[in-house]
């Protein structure tokens, strides 16, 4: 018992011994703690106040700037739609016609291909590039413009006749459209394009791709316009439709054989309407001055009026199909006071075999009056067929092939090439303008970005 009294009291000598000391040790973890509390309180108010001042800044210099110059840095080149094709052809005319000058035999005196007039020809058609900054609610300002290069652009420059088939102006580039657009905050939206812009006359068009054929029909190539200069605003006023109105120097411009005079202006319009699901239709037309329509250079004064009348038709996903008819008076004082009156009608269509083959065939009639003694004709009248298979190779590329037959009747029926030569469209070595009918075949690839 006495054994287990020392041990006791050792033990309880000890622990009045430690106390003191681990109370100082507490005091002073204590004290490293908080002189360590208030230096990280310290950097946090530091950084506090850095980061304020820095908000405080960016704000200030953020104020300093438009309110959408970022926007515009940011924006602007991502904003621009960029599109084209390249498209190249072959056509024969079975006339066989040959020569040291190709072009002009497939247009003979119509002119009927003034788009494909080589024959026995491997043409460069179209290299065409459009930009486009589009216009929309939260856009209204933008513009477009189109290049194109090529047997259409040498064409559009008035070089239908050329000596190596490819080249006749030797302008094989072309600025096919340019304008300013904007979408005025007006009633539904008003559209309005400032300067060089395609037509709203016809369902075909100078782009390869955008036409079921190959080949554009003889009421585009003798009745349509193709581009103008001027100004047009275009809406949609009611549910399913459009609506068009503008002011051109005249009513086409091409082919280009005329002066533009400053007192020469023109009219535009365009009245379209969604009927239902398959079928629509549009009132297009043109009246004015227009040179550009003529042979030769008119005097001021002369004018042209142009009626269009489109019904477009789609049944289902497979077919679609429209039917196109103009009406055309145009005055040439130029020429004894002469006037050309006449009317035209095309019937089209394409039926998509499969997924990736097509058919598209092309009916036509045309009428004209022409009262032209230097033609020594008055009546012209024109019908022709055209078929056309398609076919897509790969993604983005199109095959074609077409077969076209033309055939002229009434006092006129002598305006196509027979076999022989000829230079830039003059018969020699034999050929004449003595056909009555022509039939011509042609390839084109098309590959589309």
């Amino acid at each position: 018992m006495q054994r287990y009294r020392g041990i006791f009291c050792l033990l309880a000598g000890l622990a009045v011994a430690w106390a003191p000391g681990a109370a100082v040790a507490d005091e002073v973890a204590d004290a490293e703690m908080k002189e360590q509390m208030q230096l990280m309180q310290q950097r946090l108010r530091r950084m506090e106040d850095q980061l304020r001042d820095t908000n405080r800044q960016l704000q200030e210099a953020k104020s300093a700037l438009p309110a959408d110059a970022g926007e515009k840095e940011d924006c602007f080149f991502c904003s621009i739609d960029v599109s084209g094709w390249v498209a190249a052809n072959y056509f024969y005319n079975f006339e066989n016609g040959d020569g040291r000058d190709l072009g002009g035999l497939n247009a003979g005196g119509v002119p009927a291909y003034p788009f494909t007039p080589d024959s026995n020809s491997f043409t460069l058609d179209q290299v065409w590039i459009g930009m486009e900054r589009p216009v929309s609610e939260d856009q209204r300002a933008g513009f477009r413009a189109d290049f194109v290069f090529g047997k259409t652009g040498d064409i559009l420059n008035n070089g239908i006749f050329g000596e190596d088939g490819f080249s006749g102006s030797d302008e094989d580039f072309h600025l096919y459209q340019a304008y300013v657009q904007y979408l005025a905050p007006l009633g539904p939206g008003v559209h309005f394009k400032f300067g060089k812009f395609a037509t709203v006359i016809g369902s075909e068009v100078a782009q390869a791709p955008s036409n079921l054929n190959i080949t554009r029909g003889n009421v585009y190539n003798l009745f349509q316009p193709i581009t103008h200069t001027g100004v047009l605003a275009s809406a949609s006023f009611w549910e399913g439709g459009s609506t068009s109105f503008g002011f051109a120097n005249e009513t086409r411009s091409f082919p280009a054989a005329d002066i533009d005079l400053n007192n020469n202006k023109a009219v535009l319009w365009s009245i379209g309407h969604k009927f239902n699901d398959q079928f629509s239709g549009s009132f297009n037309g043109a009246y004015g001055d227009s040179d550009s329509g003529q042979v030769a250079d008119t005097p001021d004064g002369d004018g042209e009026t142009i009626l269009d009348f489109i019904l477009n038709w789609t049944p289902n996903e497979r077919f679609y199909g429209y039917v196109n008819a103009d009406y055309i008076v145009s005055e040439n004082s130029l020429l004894g006071n002469s006037d050309t009156e006449g009317y035209g009608i095309a019937v089209a269509g394409r039926y998509a075999l499969t997924e990736k083959l097509g058919f598209a065939m092309r009916g036509e009639w045309v009428d004209l009056d022409v009262n032209q003694a230097a033609y020594e004709r008055s009546e012209l009248q024109l019908w022709g067929i055209t078929g056309t298979l398609d076919y897509a190779l790969a993604d983005n590329l199109k095959l074609r092939g077409e077969v076209r037959y033309d055939r002229l009747e009434g006092d006129a029926d002598n305006l196509f090439f027979d076999s022989g030569s000829s230079v830039r469209g003059v018969p020699r070595s034999g050929q004449t303008l003595s056909e009555d009918d022509q039939l011509t075949a042609g390839v084109e690839v098309i590959y589309s970005f």
